[in-house]
């Protein structure tokens, strides 16, 4: 006898309670969103690492004269995000969505560090035992924290609970190909699913995005491979991850050393001694980022192996853990730049904030399970507790949000940029001071060279370290022939800070000029 058929209005039925369970998640995701992107807040467009990042993108999309500009012509170091900048700002036609989409990303980290905790410790026992969680997330992650802990311990201790060593981090106050490791974050709520497969296409993705977390997505999958191995002690399941790893990644692999491999090694050693003691020695060298913060870091990445393990996401932090420290101790005994630049050390990006969260779960299971009574006397207590510090960090996040766009609206440069942006002509090129670094995405104008933004392919490191040089020895002594020497350079405009005087010379034309500088045009 076979099973009678659903009736059309258990079809219905359960079509409906679908649908709203999905309405529930899309509320949950998007109030943990607005509440977490607030409380770390953002910095406004065009700050720091999106000068460079968002160049090629900008350029491409048909953004003032970018496509013009010597930088955005070099290759590009991240062809996937550079593609998703520019359709985006082909479809909207506005930088702002940035904004939108970084937060959005923001509520997919704070999503799965939460799912990543409630699945290793009972933080969903109650709803206080959640509230209690939730509040400290926030706050561990909170721009009002941030603030408390540079004003109090010094500027390298801002993130000290959710950044890796070295100054790298996943998330930050911008949009940047880094931010996209909490696919990494993801891929580790993915596996502790069960849903291996899925897990390793999230790190992958995370890499094609930001190859520099190569290395991380192949910890990530070896860890996944030891895990699957362990549980099931066969062979096949752990070795087509691999293999199906491996097919993923092959083509930003392909892209990456096939584009940035095959220069001279002579260039690539002059190349890679730039980029390591000259441009990021603060990511590069041990020596330089080796500091109290980082043995901070050390411990909790421990005191976080140790209060999982006996937990299945034991294995999946450790294989990166040891990956990292192992690589990290062979570079401090070679002193190689190669392997300088591969930033070994960067897999603590995701295991720092995920120790952290480990432990805050671990810390709250733990209070709640061994003084009940305790909390069932004072949780209204409690509960206000957890509100109000959700709703401090909120509000101070928003406080700052605020006063950095205020800040960023009251830069020396505003006004240069302005008239720049109203007044460029195609085959313009301005030669600016090297720290100027908002200049080229502020005004849409090609610039000489500037500090922040640089290339990697070898031979265009070396040109951006000579241009560097000429500019700096104009600014350090600016006179007439070193003026001039920049024409041939393809230069037409020259940015002069007020604080320096005037600069008159045959053949150069002041056009503009404000409090803060001087622009002076080539006859």
């Amino acid at each position: 006898m076979q099973p009678e058929a659903p009736s059309l209005s258990q079809e219905q039925t359960r079509s409906q309670v679908a649908l709203l369970t999905a309405l529930r998640r899309a509320a949950y995701y998007l109030l943990l969103t607005l509440v977490f992107s607030t409380a770390y807040t953002q910095s406004p467009l065009f700050t720091s690492n999106q000068n460079q990042y968002f160049l090629h993108g900008l350029a491409r999309a048909g953004y003032g004269y970018l496509h013009e500009d010597w930088l955005a012509n070099t290759l590009d170091p991240t062809p996937v995000f550079s593609f998703l900048v520019e359709i985006i700002y082909r479809i909207f036609q506005s930088p702002a969505v940035f904004l939108l989409i970084y937060a959005l990303l923001l509520g997919l980290y704070v999503m799965a560090v939460i799912e990543i905790a409630a699945h290793v410790f009972d933080i969903r026992r109650t709803k206080l035992r959640f509230l209690v969680f939730l509040a400290l997330i926030n706050l561990l992650h909170s721009a009002g924290l941030r603030f408390a802990l540079s004003r109090l311990l010094g500027a390298n201790f801002t993130y000290l609970f959710e950044d890796g060593v070295a100054d790298q981090r996943l998330l930050g106050t911008v949009l940047q190909p880094s931010a996209f490791g909490v696919l990494l974050v993801v891929s580790i709520w993915m596996f502790l699913k069960s849903r291996p497969y899925l897990a390793v296409l999230l790190a992958v993705l995370a890499a094609t995005i930001h190859p520099t977390y190569l290395l991380s997505a192949a910890a990530l999958t070896a860890a996944y491979m030891l895990t699957i191995y362990l549980e099931t002690r066969e062979i096949r399941a752990p070795l087509f991850t691999g293999l199906l790893a491996l097919a993923l990644v092959s083509p930003i692999l392909y892209y990456v050393y096939g584009n940035f491999g095959s220069t001279p090694p002579e260039t690539t050693a002059q190349a890679r001694e730039i980029l390591v003691h000259f441009r990021i020695p603060h990511h590069a060298l041990i020596s330089w980022w080796f500091d109290i913060t980082a043995v901070f870091k050390i411990i909790l990445i421990t005191l976080a192996l140790l209060a999982v393990r006996r937990k299945r996401i034991f294995t999946v932090l450790l294989v990166p853990a040891v990956i990292a420290a192992g690589l990290t101790l062979l570079q401090a005994a070679l002193q190689d730049n190669n392997l300088a630049i591969i930033f070994p050390w960067r897999i603590s990006v995701f295991l720092v904030p995920l120790s952290t969260v480990l432990l805050t779960g671990c810390l709250v299971q733990t209070v709640f399970e061994r003084w009940p009574e305790r909390i069932d006397r004072c949780s209204s207590m409690l509960q206000a507790a957890a509100l109000a510090l959700i709703g401090l960090a909120v509000l101070v996040g928003g406080v700052r949000l605020v006063l950095d766009f205020e800040r960023k609206g009251r830069e020396p440069e505003n006004a240069l940029g302005a008239y720049v942006a109203s007044h460029r002509q195609p085959g313009e090129v301005y030669l600016i001071p090297v720290k100027m670094q908002d200049f080229r995405l502020e005004s849409g104008a090609p610039a000489y060279v500037d500090f922040k933004a640089i290339p990697y392919r070898d031979a265009d490191v070396l040109e951006w370290r000579r241009r560097i040089e000429l500019a700096d020895s104009f600014y350090l002594q600016p006179d007439c022939s070193r003026a001039a020497a920049f024409r041939p350079e393809g230069i037409t405009h020259i940015v002069f800070p007020a604080e320096m005087g005037d600069l008159q010379c045959d053949g150069l034309r002041e056009v503009y000029r404000d409090p803060a500088y001087t622009l002076y045009r080539f006859e």
